[in-house]
């Protein structure tokens, strides 16, 4: 398309971090690149060192992306950071490999952040494969981390500021490096997208859900191969940090009066040791989260 109107659209990255991820790609990737109408949109693949074939499946199937290997297991967020890295244009979008996207999803949220300049980031509503909403620009508060999705406030059809996307985004560039990007304290996944949502509330950079983006989310296409008790011990890790990095204080008090909830869970389900070691973390931590909490604290 090269219309007066096309060309007047901003150009796009959209980046996808792959690892092992060669038996959704057919699906999930072939379905992006059919339904993505917008024509100012450019492609970039950064593989995590799969070992399934996804880069070759990437290279041979798809030579219009741009794909870029990586020599190891970055991690999530580190390679997120060094797909926005790679990328040359001002606004950037991350989707997961596990995402099927509806059609016309990209430029609704492209036109929302144009409507609000002040704005950082912008995204849909997530579905699961059974219709139901998984995420939808998630508002965080003190029970957000023990129960997560299930207690988030759901904006229905209306456009609203919330707390932060997963696991589909635009972010403008500027942004994004504002905050640094993903924390890689994060790694090998969970919480950094919530962090950086913080991020930007606290640096009064809003967070806009669009309603007219929607997708549908398979879920933990990587994590969910995991054993449970490996998944815990960072998931746990994760979500402690988080909360002990950005929780306001009247917010932490009212979390830890009910983490008993969280521990009796991990004795029920097996993985007591992993939430031990978690707060082990924590607790090992503790000068670096005060020295965090004291920055954000002082400009908020």
């Amino acid at each position: 398309m090269n219309t007066p109107a096309a060309r007047a659209l901003p150009p796009v990255t959209v980046c996808m971090v792959t690892y092992n991820a060669a038996g959704l790609l057919p699906d999930t990737f072939a379905r992006l690149l059919t339904v993505t109408n917008y024509p100012a949109v450019r492609w970039l693949v950064v593989d995590n060192a799969s070992s399934d074939g996804t880069a070759e499946l990437v290279r041979q199937r798809w030579p219009q992306v741009r794909l870029v290997p990586m020599g190891a297991n970055l991690g999530y967020p580190a390679a997120v950071n060094r797909a926005f890295g790679l990328a040359d244009t001002e606004l950037l979008v991350q989707i997961n490999p596990d995402v099927r996207v509806e059609p016309d999803w990209l430029a609704p949220l492209v036109a929302a952040l144009e409507r609000e300049p002040a704005a950082a980031m912008a995204g849909g509503r997530i579905l699961r494969p059974n219709g139901r909403t998984q995420f939808c620009g998630s508002n965080l508060h003190p029970w957000s981390a023990l129960l997560g999705t299930h207690g988030a406030h759901d904006p229905g059809e209306h456009a609203a500021r919330v707390d932060y996307h997963s696991p589909l985004f635009l972010v403008r560039r500027p942004a994004w490096e504002s905050i640094g990007g993903f924390n890689e304290l994060y790694s090998p996944g969970y919480y950094e997208d919530a962090e950086l949502g913080f991020c930007f509330r606290r640096t009064r950079q809003p967070v806009l859900f669009v309603p007219e983006c929607r997708a549908i989310h398979l879920g933990s296409a990587t994590f969910a191969l995991m054993p449970q008790r490996s998944f815990m011990s960072f998931y746990e890790r994760n979500r402690l940090l988080f909360v002990f990095r950005n929780f306001p204080t009247a917010w932490l008090v009212c979390h830890l009066a009910a983490e008993w909830v969280k521990a009796l869970g991990s004795l029920v389900r097996g993985y007591p040791l992993e939430y031990a070691q978690a707060w082990l973390t924590v607790w090992r931590q503790r000068a670096a989260i005060a020295a965090f909490r004291r920055s954000w604290q002082h400009t908020s």
